[in-house]
């Protein structure tokens, strides 16, 4: 429930500056590094999101951007005839960005960001081979860290490039029936269209 705290808050800053709020969505490109995008994960294929956002403005170019992500990184590869590898990583994040525009004027033409967050990633992997199907999961949450760089063409159309960071700790995972627990970077590179209303 952790993730839904920075909603409440768009929700309560855009209630109090309501005539200057701007609600958005934004689709991700994501490039994954880390354990996550090593050749036994992702093998650094790209993972896709979609979120949404508001912008609340401030004075001096500067702006408070709370927002909700979805990313999905999936992996489906075929080692032989016989076996088969499906690696599937979902990430469920909140948190809130500050943003700074060269403009003076928020929401105008080019700006730096920086944020922080919690996220919460599950992560799946299945095994399939002749007669057999060998499945391990987990689930764990973390905060993360972000910044970045963006810009707005138009008030409703913008791109933004940030890297994140992401390390979950003592993520737990199954496996016929026995319980461990590891470390799991992910650290991300992401592309996203910004479109606001």
């Amino acid at each position: 429930m952790k993730f839904l705290t920075p909603l409440a808050m768009a929700l309560l800053a855009t209630t109090l500056s309501a005539q200057d709020a701007r609600f958005g969505i934004q689709a991700t490109v994501s490039k994954p590094s880390g354990d996550v995008g090593n050749k036994d994960w992702m093998d650094s294929k790209l993972g896709y999101g979609i979120g949404v956002h508001t912008l609340i403005p401030l004075s001096g170019g500067i702006a408070i951007v709370p927002r909700i992500d979805y990313t999905m990184y999936k992996n489906d590869r075929t080692i032989d005839p016989f076996i088969s590898e499906n690696e599937k990583v979902k990430i469920l994040s909140g948190g809130a960005d500050f943003q700074f525009y060269l403009s003076g004027e928020a929401g105008k033409g080019i700006y730096f960001l920086g944020g922080l967050g919690y996220a919460r990633g599950s992560f799946n992997s299945s095994y399939v081979a002749t007669g057999l199907t060998l499945t391990v999961d987990g689930t764990k949450g973390a905060l993360y860290l972000q910044g970045g760089i963006g810009v707005n063409f138009t008030p409703s159309i913008g791109i933004e490039c940030r890297y994140q960071s992401i390390q979950f700790k003592d993520v737990e995972t199954t496996y016929l029936g026995y319980t461990a627990t590891q470390d799991v970077s992910c650290p991300s590179l992401q592309a996203s269209l910004v479109l606001r209303f």
